[in-house]
């Protein structure tokens, strides 16, 4: 018990969710999931700064640039038992990058301009994703490092606790009979 408790599986719920974000159980949950609001944000990237590389999840070696980065970067799930719902808060990340001299140095004023681009990506509030509309749950952070600049928001939907876990019931295994013999020696 020790083991589990120092892993974070001490409740069934995060056993589940771990199963799930491993991906053991993607085929049978969530026909809506984290990696839908991913390419939605995607395509917002794509239209704000048309004709540039929109990356998923890494960065090849020798990207291009210029360039932007969308990656789920966290998460939390919040089980409500009482209603029977499941709400879900990806965290969500969007870098991007510009041009760069031979010394590695880029323009501190696009750079900027980039990220107030992205940051407004988000100030409807939502994000449409297929039937949905995740909301943004806070302002976003903003992050600057030498050649690029990111914003991460947290977005939030409900699901129902049965559209959540459409997971088969495995049959039940019957009665299990057991022989006990007890023997002395003497």
């Amino acid at each position: 018990m020790a083991e589990r408790w120092k892993s974070g599986l001490h409740h069934p719920v995060s056993v589940y969710a771990k199963q799930v974000t491993q991906g053991k159980l993607r085929d049978q949950c969530c026909k809506y999931e984290n990696n839908d609001i991913a390419d939605a944000v995607a395509a917002l990237v794509e239209k704000a700064f048309p004709g540039e590389p929109v990356y998923r999840d890494y960065t090849p070696a020798d990207f291009q640039r210029p360039s932007n980065l969308v990656e789920i970067s966290g998460g939390k799930i919040y089980p409500n038992f009482g209603c029977g719902t499941v709400e879900l808060r990806p965290q969500i990340t969007v870098t991007t990058f510009t041009e760069v001299d031979p010394y590695h140095q880029q323009d501190d004023q696009e750079l900027t301009r980039r990220q107030m681009i992205l940051l407004g990506l988000f100030l409807p509030g939502y994000v449409k994703v297929k039937d949905r509309a995740p909301h943004v749950l806070d302002e976003g952070e903003m992050e600057n490092g030498l050649d690029f600049a990111a914003v991460t928001v947290t977005l939030s939907y409900t699901l129902g606790r049965q559209e959540f876990m459409e997971i088969q019931q495995p049959p039940d295994m019957g009665t299990l009979h057991i022989k006990q013999e007890v023997t002395t020696h003497g």
